[in-house]
């Protein structure tokens, strides 16, 4: 019998039955609720316990942003010289799970940059190698439902992390014990993550040779990424929606609840619009997503009663589910299989490359302006980016994977 391919073996042997696409959905699971056990609660808990202001939190998610970026461009070029992928994810998913309940210690708002800045190293560092593994094994005519899978499972537990969160808050209250409390009870998921990581199998990547031929990216997917850059400055940090719903009167477990809906939505539809990509294509289905981003947010700079701002919210899931997933099958289809490290990479440092930038301006144009300032900003650079995406000749046709 013939030896089966390259990717579809670890270093030593062949690879287990269970798919990555599982597995590593599962570990996003558990890693997801313990993420969003803390996140939509990091609004209130840094304006009102630590009495920070708007800027201030834009620039402590912008940092988290800063340790992104630069993980992910390591991890890409380690991915290029040989590294395993396997070793890259549990490292990086290891940082963060250890990081996030480490918040319900800190003093201070420095601290929580610190950590921040730890979790976000964490989540950058595990993106390319986690596609890379997920992409082995995909059937490329499943390649956007294998990155759905991928979505739908972590964000059902984005939904189970905010429930959780806001049960917790309605017993132990709504105050700063409260949500030191379900800071510090968000490392029981994260211990699921990492004994789900120990099921995930390695696959082998292609060292690139410094000094040998390279096949090239690309124009189709050097324009595309000028276009998640450009996005990247208008896509600030959703705890500044949080705190704009939170200005209608919504209490701490009302925003749990309500981040926990939202990610229902975002589950929902992710594994359909990815199986949707792979008929129609990925450039109308990105164009979708992108225009429901600006109309969320000219509906958040001018809405003012409770029940708009909740719809809008849910319907920013749509963009969430329409966007990561079918932006990395694009990519698959775009790169040959030697740079998909390299491109995961790349389109994962330009996504988050500007959030620092982007939250500072939005939460200055906030504390200055008032909050239709920021969100119109958003929204205006957001269509810079969606011109780019409609326009550009390099997206279209068969160059462009289509």
């Amino acid at each position: 019998m013939s030896a089966p391919p390259a990717a579809s073996q670890t270093p030593s042997g062949p690879v287990p039955a269970r798919s990555n696409v599982t597995t590593m959905g599962w570990a996003a699971f558990w890693s997801g609720m313990a993420q969003e056990m803390i996140y939509p609660l990091l609004p209130i808990f840094l304006i009102v316990a630590l009495s920070s202001s708007k800027t201030a939190l834009g620039t402590v998610e912008g940092l988290l942003g800063v340790g992104v970026t630069i993980a992910r461009l390591v991890s890409g070029r380690a991915m290029d010289r040989g590294r395993s992928p396997l070793l890259l994810t549990r490292i990086s998913y290891g940082l963060s799970l250890a990081a996030r309940p480490l918040i319900a210690l800190a003093p201070t708002v420095g601290v929580v940059a610190l950590l921040r800045v730890a979790d976000g190293l964490g989540k950058g560092g595990k993106d390319a190698p986690k596609a890379v593994l997920v992409a082995a094994d995909a059937d490329g005519a499943r390649m956007g439902r294998a990155f759905g899978i991928q979505t739908l499972l972590d964000t059902l537990g984005s939904v189970a992390g905010p429930l959780v969160a806001g049960l917790i808050l309605l017993v132990a209250g709504h105050g700063e014990s409260g949500l030191r409390i379900c800071f510090a009870l968000a490392a029981i998921p994260a211990i699921g993550a990492v004994r789900q990581l120990a099921r995930a199998h390695d696959t082998l990547v292609p060292a690139r040779h410094e000094h040998g031929p390279r096949a090239s990216l690309g124009r189709p997917f050097r324009v595309l990424l000028v276009a998640v850059l450009l996005f990247g400055l208008a896509n600030s940090s959703d705890t500044l929606l949080l705190l704009r719903a939170r200005s209608a009167g919504l209490s701490a477990a009302d925003l749990a609840f309500l981040f926990a809906a939202f990610n229902l939505v975002y589950a929902l539809m992710a594994v359909p619009i990815g199986a949707l990509s792979d008929r129609v294509g990925r450039r109308p289905l990105l164009f979708v997503a992108w225009t429901v981003y600006v109309g969320v947010y000219i509906g958040f700079a001018f809405a003012s009663q409770a029940w708009t701002l909740v719809a809008l919210f849910l319907a920013y899931g749509i963009f969430y589910a329409a966007n990561d997933g079918v932006v990395k099958a694009w990519i698959t289809s775009l790169v040959p299989p030697d740079r998909r490290g390299q491109a995961f990479a790349l389109n994962a440092a330009a996504s988050g490359l500007l959030l620092l930038p982007a939250s500072v301006i939005a939460g200055g144009l906030w504390d200055r302006s008032g909050p239709r300032a920021a969100f119109l900003f958003g929204a205006a650079t957001a269509a810079l980016a969606l011109a780019v995406v409609a326009l550009a000749p390099a997206l279209r046709g068969r160059r462009a994977g289509l």
